[in-house]
């Protein structure tokens, strides 16, 4: 790691407050004691990352997936140095490692060489991200990104597909179900326009496929 870095350094430690959290942002602390931490803890989707030299993701977030939080991270724009702090006792998927190398994030663990491991992948991380220097390097860097980008976008919008079209389904169903009934006029019309609305939502959910794909 230059010396620039280490005067400069800005770090986001993101994760909930619990001990694990505390432990990572101790652990990040000490390694880099210079550094200007920023904790998020919250309200992810909301992260905006300017002037972030590396960002640190623990294995959960407010429940959810450390993975899960980098891909929104990454279809969000950031581009920059990543690093996924995973819990030893629960290794990543087949298709959970695949995700973490197309997105480009090093991975760590907290166990008993913590500082080690983490202070390692974040200088890693840091010091691939200095190919930003060179013109060719930067021009290809610049397009793995935006790669690295579409394929987060991609797959948030297959998983948000998936979580939308059983729930979709039932509720177009019960509909179709309650228009076989004897109703007023002004209800038979309320569950009509259910109906059509629950179709054009299938279909827009529908056109997510392609996007999940690209």
């Amino acid at each position: 790691m230059t010396q620039r870095n280490e005067r400069a350094l800005t770090l986001t430690c993101v994760a909930d407050q619990s001990a694990p959290a505390a432990a990572l942002h101790d652990a990040l602390s000490m390694t880099f004691p210079s550094a200007t931490i920023v904790r998020v803890d919250t309200d992810v989707e909301q992260f905006v990352a300017n002037h972030i030299d590396c960002v640190v993701v623990d294995a959960s977030v407010n429940g959810v997936d450390g993975v899960e939080v980098m891909r929104r991270i990454r279809a969000r724009g950031y581009g920059g140095p990543t690093v996924l702090v995973l819990d030893p006792s629960r290794p990543p998927s087949a298709s959970d490692a695949a995700s973490i190398a197309r997105l480009g994030a090093r991975v760590c663990s907290l166990d008993d060489q913590a500082v080690v491991s983490l202070g390692a992948a974040v200088a890693d991380a840091l010091r691939t991200d200095d190919a930003d220097s060179a013109t060719a390097g930067a021009v290809a860097l610049r397009a793995v990104r935006q790669t690295q980008r579409l394929i987060a976008a991609g797959e948030l919008a297959m998983r948000l597909q998936h979580s939308l079209n059983n729930p979709l389904a039932g509720l177009l169903a019960e509909a179709q179900l309650l228009e076989l009934e004897e109703l007023p006029p002004d209800h038979r019309e309320s569950v009509q326009r259910i109906i059509e609305l629950c179709r054009r939502v299938i279909e827009v959910v529908r056109g997510m496929d392609g996007v999940g794909r690209v």
